[in-house]
């Protein structure tokens, strides 16, 4: 069976935890739920990852990766391995290492933005990046990461508008992941005919202006335990960043193989896991 699976599933995004440190405290964030202590993976770490066996290394994880100093040497690490790279960011710091971002070759960013309120200076270093990208001509591809729960649907319109009016190039949704009750106010509270309504409403009135993603049915195993592997800041390999008090082994040192094999060990008992039979991911 193992052998079956492994010749079946072959995940070929790595996702890494520059550090799990943050400078913002949103209530829909389960940093708060993870046993684990704060810490940043040092560069020399990061470069003992398989990285060059990889299609795309992700830079996100339960951190702001922006606070990480090697930030953009991991990135132009990546890229000299003739690897995508992409990260997820709050965008506070965006402005201060702006130069870096165009400078390193990072191929896509994504701003995590579900509310609009308080985000006026982050917008702004959006609008400076989406400037500074046309003047210099850098192909950095960037996105509005908007997590989807009931509390801000009434605003979700008001996001893909401001994404529109500044010029990113696409809108990826995704469905808040409230299954550890982190915070018992914040919850997704969609059923999935009221989600499917939502989500028809936002593409039929957006879907010509601007690429949008919208999240897909789930499945067991679900898509990101089938595309992608999860690597912690202490360079310990988890079955995926929702299970990351959970290790699998140590990715420093390991090849592709050994971390799949570790990987599709997990998928086998996937059906049995706790939180994955509640995921709607």
């Amino acid at each position: 069976m193992l052998s079956i699976l492994t010749s079946m599933i072959k995940p070929k995004i790595l996702q890494v935890e520059t550090t799990n440190d943050c400078n913002s405290n949103c209530k829909i964030c389960m940093r708060t739920h993870w046993k684990r202590g704060v810490g940043y993976m040092s560069y020399e770490d990061f470069t003992k990852l398989p990285i060059s066996e990889f299609d795309e290394v992700a830079l996100h994880g339960w951190g702001e990766c922006f606070l990480h100093p090697d930030l953009f040497k991991m990135v132009k690490y990546i890229k000299q391995q003739n690897v995508k790279a992409s990260l997820c960011t709050n965008g506070k710091l965006l402005g201060e290492r702006l130069d870096e971002v165009l400078e390193s070759g990072l191929d896509e960013i994504a701003f995590g933005i579900f509310t609009l309120d308080g985000k006026e200076e982050i917008l702004k270093n959006i609008e400076a990046l989406l400037e500074e990208r046309k003047k210099r001509g850098v192909p950095i591809t960037t996105f509005f990461d908007i997590t989807v729960f009931k509390e801000n649907l009434e605003e979700i319109k008001d996001i893909v508008e401001k994404a529109i009016e500044l010029g990113v190039d696409g809108i990826v949704f995704h469905r808040l992941f409230d299954i550890y009750n982190v915070d018992n106010d914040v919850k997704y509270g969609l059923t999935p005919k009221e989600e499917k309504t939502f989500f028809n409403q936002i593409k039929e009135k957006y879907g010509k202006q601007i690429p949008l993603y919208f999240p897909l049915k789930h499945t067991t195993p679900c898509r990101v335990l089938l595309k992608c592997m999860f690597v912690r800041y202490d360079g310990l390999q988890s079955p995926c960043v929702y299970l990351s008090d959970d290790t699998l082994g140590d990715a420093r040192n390991s090849t592709y193989k050994e971390m799949l094999k570790r990987h599709i060990l997990f998928i086998k008992g996937v059906k049995n896991n706790v939180i994955c039979k509640q995921c709607i991911w």
